[in-house]
């Protein structure tokens, strides 16, 4: 690598290893505050536009040679550069939201819920009247402290200025190589095709948690109660919080997987006030220190979330430590999202609950067909989350895009959403996109470990054998290359979505 780059990859490690414990300190309720504008001070050129025409002309040069893993190399750490120069920029609004999170108390009826508290209660809210000044309270204040949420958007659209690009996206899918326009088209397709599907399942989930709900657009069925219903009250003595954790372990061992993977994967299941109330996993080191944040809770959504962190982990935990450091370190993320989703899928089969949860035959052909649907409902938010946010980052943050941002999600879910999450609902560099390519791979990685191993491949130690061969490529592989390998032709996002469809139509 270039000798202007050296600097970047002596200390790439060690500033992802600084990240990574300020995330995890801060997800983990040990600290309050995310002080990442002082890292970013500690390690200048990860964050400086110079670098980043350093990384041009070293990619450029490498390319005129027959050396594709140097390519390789130096794409990722371009990418890692055109994020950190934003998040640079973006570092003292996310500091500044992640103080007023944390600091906010919203009046719910009689009580005063902190920020965190009421976003994690509001799924599982049983009251109708409840969570609907859950969400007002939530949206409200997400409205009235919209500056610093549009801030943070903000700065995204000063680091392309920044970096001589056009716009915001130009600069991602020149950095990714991801094509929006295609992505979005793919998106809309998919919209299209599991619209049906979807409105019949969501008239009867619906129907389940309230008799008297219906869907628009003919019902008045808000967010807030299509969040409740994912969440399957109906079915939470089938998910007792004290069973997951061993049908998850029970799992990982006749496949041959240990959950800490030999010390590698150190697991915080502590209790504790300010914990993320979801999962979350951190890589410090990798693949030798990889933190998986947990706070159990019942619930079939919270196994769901258990498998995919654990899906991310395992991935990490089993990265070959003799790949160079931009390898081992950095990729395209919607290869390990993809892997966690593979993981997170077994709800989707019945066979896999009879045996790790002991269900009944019926009530797993139940549980699998609202993890589907939950899946489904997750595809066809960020189908249109895509849309809206492309037009984000191309006309900016103004309170217009709130009315945009409800539009998709209304036409999406037909439930009515609060505008206010309108710049909150939002995760930066488009990562929006890393999650539908993801999930087109694992419909293509769970085809083929079917294919080799038969539909019961979450019992055979020689298909988490394969998969482990995948993991310590690191981010040698992206996606399109990747679904390519293991299926013959590329990614298809409708695919995704019209599998999900099938299992709902059995």
């Amino acid at each position: 690598m270039d000798r202007p780059l050296h600097s970047v990859r002596t200390r790439l490690d060690d500033f992802l290893a600084e990240l990574a414990t300020l995330q995890y300190r801060h997800g983990a309720g040990l600290e309050r505050e995310l002080p990442v504008s002082s890292l970013h001070a500690s390690f200048p050129e990860l964050s400086s536009p110079d670098t980043f025409v350093a990384a041009n002309e070293a990619l450029a040069k490498a390319r005129t040679k027959d050396d594709p893993l140097t390519v390789r190399r130096i794409q990722l750490v371009r990418e890692l550069i055109a994020t950190q120069v934003e998040e640079a920029l973006a570092a003292r609004p996310a500091e500044a939201v992640a103080g007023l999170e944390a600091r906010a108390t919203l009046a719910v009826d009689e009580q005063a819920l902190g920020f965190g508290e009421a976003l994690a209660r509001l799924p599982h809210e049983r009251v109708r009247s409840r969570r609907a000044v859950m969400e007002r309270a939530l949206g409200n204040f997400l409205w009235d402290h919209r500056g610093p949420y549009g801030d943070r958007r903000e700065a995204a659209l000063h680091a392309a200025e920044r970096l001589g690009a056009p716009g915001y996206a130009a600069l991602r899918e020149d950095v990714t190589g991801v094509s929006y326009t295609a992505l979005a088209e793919a998106a809309a397709r998919t919209l299209a095709l599991t619209e049906d599907a979807y409105r019949d399942v969501l008239a009867y989930v619906l129907k389940k948690l309230d008799p008297l709900l219906r869907p628009l657009p003919g019902g008045d069925a808000r967010r807030h109660d299509l969040q409740a219903a994912l969440q399957a009250p109906w079915m939470d003595e089938l998910f007792r919080r004290e069973d997951a954790w061993p049908a998850v372990t029970r799992w990982l061992g006749e496949w041959g997987l240990l959950p800490n993977a030999q010390g590698r994967i150190r697991i915080d299941d502590e209790e504790r006030p300010g914990k993320s109330s979801r999962p979350f996993v951190v890589a410090v080191r990798v693949p030798d220190e990889i933190r998986l944040v947990l706070q159990p809770r019942g619930g079939m959504d919270a196994l769901g979330s258990l498998l995919h962190e654990m899906g991310h982990a395992q991935h990490r935990a089993h990265v070959s430590a003799t790949l160079p450091v931009e390898l081992r370190r950095l990729g395209d993320a919607a290869v390990t999202e993809a892997h966690a989703t593979v993981f997170e899928r077994l709800l989707l089969s019945s066979d896999w609950l009879k045996r790790y949860l002991g269900m009944a035959t019926q009530a797993a052909r139940d549980t699998a067909r609202l993890a589907t649907f939950q899946a489904l409902t997750l595809l066809r938010r960020h189908c249109a989350k895509l849309r809206y946010e492309l037009s984000l980052v191309a006309r900016g943050p103004s309170t217009e895009r709130a009315d945009e941002y409800a539009d998709g999600q209304r036409h999406a879910l037909f439930t009515e959403p609060h505008p206010g999450f309108f710049l909150f609902d939002v995760d930066p560099q488009l990562y929006v996109a890393h999650y539908l390519r993801a999930w087109a791979l694992e419909t293509r990685l769970t085809a083929r470990l079917t294919e080799r191993f038969n539909e019961d491949f979450w019992r055979n130690p020689q298909a988490a054998t394969w998969l482990k061969g995948l993991y310590a490529r690191g981010g040698t592989d992206d996606a399109e290359g990747l679904a390519t390998e293991v299926s013959g032709t590329p990614l298809a996002l409708p695919e995704a979505g019209e599998r999900l469809v099938a299992i709902l139509n059995r």
